[in-house]
C-alpha cells in the first residue's frame, strides 16, 4: 500500500500547462518560449525556460531579449542569472470503490526552485545551465516503504537538527551555430518532444504540473550526448527539426554508457501561419540498471517511444493535444523481477487533450480543462486509468502566475493494488520568475 500511496501522489501532478504569444519583457524577468504558445490578452505572460521568445539559433534562449544577440553591435559576454520558483497547497483523496477512504493528504509544499545560468562564449556559441534545488531526498519513500530522514546536528549552530536537501541538473551543454539554420548541443539536455517537456517551468504551465504521461517519461526526461537542431521559415510556415545521439537512458545515463550502446532521436514539427502546429518525435535506446549485487546481471531492455502532438491557438483560445506510446522488449535472463515473476515484455499508452481561453479581465484569467487517459504496461499497480481536471489560471503581473485546480482519476476495476479505487485531487500554486 504504500506503492499506492505514492502513486496517488504522483497522480495528483496531472494539471497542464500553456504559454503566451511572443510580447516584450521585463528585463528582470525571462519571457516565454514559444515552443507552445498559450494566447495572450493584456498582459504578456513569462517564461522561465527561456529568457524569451524563440531565437533563430536556439529552442531555449532569446538572446536577444537580454541584450545578447551574436553579432550584434552590442554582442555581451557576461553571465546571465535568472529562474523560477513555486509553492503550493495540495488536498488529496484517495477513495475505493465502497468509498473506504485509504489515503488523505493535505498540505503546502515547496515544488521548484530553478537557476538558470546562461553566456555567450562566442558570436555563434553559447552555453546554458540550469539547476533544480530541492528539499528532497528527505521524506521521500524507498523501495521497502520506509522514509528517508536527512536530518542531522549543525555543529555551527549549537548542533541544532537541520535537514539537508540536493540538487538536480536539469541542463548543462554547449552549443555552436554551424549554419544559419542548423546548431550543435553537446552536454545534458532536455529530450525535445511534444509540448511539455522543453517548457517544463512551472510558470509557463497552465496547472500545477504537467500531464501524468509526460512525468512518467515515456520519452527520456533527460538525455547526455550530442543534438542537432534547427529550423527554417517559408512563406509564413516554420520548419523545426531534431536529431539527437545520446548514452541513452540508465543507471548512469549522465556519466557513462553503460551497456556502450548508443541511443538515437528525432522530432521534426511544422507551425503554420493560421495557428496550428504538428509535430511528431521518436526515440530509441536500450536501458542498463544496476545489478542486484556482486556478480549479478545489470536489468536491461530495448524500448521505443513514439508520440505525435498538435496545437492550435486562434486569439484567445488555446487546444493542445499529444499521444505517446512505449514499448519495451526484455532480453531473456535480463528482466527485471517482481513477487510474482518478472516483468514481460509490455507498451504504455496515453494521450490528453486541453482547452483553454484567456480573457484580459479579472487578472488575464483563464479558465480550461483537460481530459486524459493512460494505460501502462505494468498492470502491477493498474490496468489503466481516466482522469480530467478543471481549473483557472491568473497572470496578475507578467512574472507572477496564480493557479487552481480540481482533478479526478478513475482506474480500471480488476487487477492492481489500485483496480477500481478513484483520487480526487485539489491544488492551488504560486509560481513566479526572477
Amino acid at each position: 500500500m504504500k506503492r499506492a500511496a505514492l502513486t496517488a501522489v504522483l497522480l495528483g501532478a496531472q494539471l497542464h500547462r500553456a504559454a503566451a504569444q511572443p510580447a516584450p519583457v521585463e528585463p528582470a524577468a525571462p519571457a516565454e518560449s514559444t515552443a507552445a504558445s498559450e494566447p495572450a490578452a493584456g498582459a504578456p505572460d513569462p517564461a522561465p525556460d527561456a529568457p524569451a521568445a524563440l531565437s533563430a539559433s536556439s529552442d531555449d534562449i532569446d538572446l536577444s531579449s537580454l541584450g545578447l544577440e551574436p553579432g550584434a553591435a552590442s554582442f555581451d559576454d557576461k553571465l546571465n542569472i535568472y529562474g523560477f520558483a513555486d509553492v503550493g497547497w495540495t488536498w488529496q483523496h484517495l477513495v475505493r470503490h465502497n468509498n473506504f477512504v485509504k489515503r488523505d493528504i493535505r498540505g503546502f509544499g515547496i515544488g521548484n526552485l530553478n537557476i538558470y545560468l546562461a553566456k555567450n562564449l562566442t558570436a555563434k556559441a553559447r552555453t546554458l545551465a540550469e539547476i533544480r534545488f530541492t528539499l528532497l531526498p528527505n521524506g521521500s519513500m524507498n523501495a521497502d516503504g520506509s522514509y528517508v530522514d536527512t536530518t542531522a546536528l549543525d555543529f555551527t549552530n549549537f548542533y541544532r537538527p537541520t535537514q539537508w536537501g540536493g540538487i538536480t541538473i536539469e541542463r548543462a551543454y554547449a552549443e555552436y551555430d554551424l549554419t544559419e539554420h542548423l546548431t550543435i548541443r553537446a552536454g545534458h539536455w532536455l529530450t525535445p518532444y511534444g509540448i511539455w517537456n522543453i517548457d517544463h517551468g512551472s510558470p509557463v504551465i497552465l496547472g500545477t504540473g504537467r500531464p501524468y504521461i509526460i512525468g512518467e517519461q515515456f520519452f527520456p526526461e533527460h538525455q547526455t550526448g550530442l543534438e542537432l537542431f534547427g529550423s527554417h521559415y517559408d512563406r509564413g510556415f516554420k520548419l523545426e527539426y531534431h536529431l539527437t545521439a545520446s548514452n541513452g537512458r540508465g543507471a548512469t545515463e549522465g556519466q557513462q554508457d553503460q551497456d556502450l550502446d548508443l541511443a538515437f532521436g528525432g522530432r521534426l514539427a511544422v507551425e503554420t501561419p493560421w495557428g496550428l502546429k504538428l509535430g511528431g518525435s521518436v526515440y530509441r535506446g536500450r536501458y542498463t540498471g544496476f545489478p542486484a549485487g556482486a556478480g549479478a546481471r545489470a536489468p536491461s531492455y530495448d524500448e521505443v517511444a513514439y508520440g505525435a502532438d498538435a496545437q492550435y491557438d486562434l486569439g484567445a483560445l488555446h487546444l493542445q493535444a499529444e499521444v505517446i506510446a512505449h514499448d519495451r522488449h526484455y532480453d531473456e535472463g535480463l528482466r527485471t523481477a517482481t513477487g510474482g515473476g518478472f516483468v514481460p515484455d509490455s507498451r504504455d499508452f496515453g494521450v490528453y487533450v486541453l482547452a483553454g481561453y484567456r480573457f484580459d479581465r479579472f487578472w488575464n484569467v483563464m479558465p480550461f480543462s483537460h481530459v486524459e487517459h493512460y494505460r501502462p504496461g505494468d498492470h502491477t499497480l493498474f490496468e489503466g486509468v481516466n482522469g480530467g481536471s478543471v481549473g483557472l489560471n491568473f497572470r496578475p503581473t507578467p512574472a507572477l502566475v496564480l493557479k487552481l485546480e480540481s482533478s479526478r482519476a478513475a482506474f480500471y476495476a480488476g487487477q492492481g493494488i489500485l483496480g477500481g479505487a478513484v483520487i480526487y485531487v485539489s491544488a492551488a500554486q504560486a509560481a513566479w520568475v526572477f
